[in-house]
């Protein structure tokens, strides 16, 4: 089965894609991640996150068009981003590919919160922030 969520986000492809693809910031921004670590070099990574353990295996991407992680020992087989630009905008989607029905609507909120999150995120970092600077729970006050 697979879920699927879109948002809208004034900026480049190219900034949204750098942030998907830097495991260095996504606890910065994505309310989910609580810490990545990197568990055998460039092959395969841990997540912490508020969904379970979740074990990257393997990838797909290409440069600013879209990022697919493949998962084990995970509720998701699969998950990913794709990126296509609209004017001055670029419309996002993250779309989760699961075996389990019944977890569908408790993904379609993480999703849309996760999109909320990458959003604000983006939209901070296009105002000049510093991504050091970002504090994710303001998500949760935020419009």
């Amino acid at each position: 089965m697979r879920m699927e969520k879109k948002i809208e986000i004034k900026s480049s492809p190219k900034r949204i894609y750098d942030i998907l693809i830097d495991a260095e910031i996504i606890t910065k921004w994505n309310l989910g991640v609580d810490e990545i670590t990197e568990k055998e070099e460039g092959k395969e990574f841990h997540l912490k996150s508020s969904i379970g353990d979740i074990f990257i295996v393997d990838w797909e991407q290409v440069e600013n068009e879209y990022v697919t992680w493949h998962m084990k020992n995970s509720t998701m087989n699969s998950l990913g981003y794709i990126l296509e630009p609209k004017g001055d905008i670029v419309e996002t989607t993250l779309w989760v590919d699961l075996d389990n029905k019944k977890l569908a609507k408790g993904y379609e909120k993480v999703g849309e919160l996760t999109l909320k999150a990458l959003k604000n995120f983006v939209d901070f970092l296009e105002e000049g922030g510093n991504a050091e600077d970002f504090d994710k729970k303001q998500l949760m006050v935020s419009p």
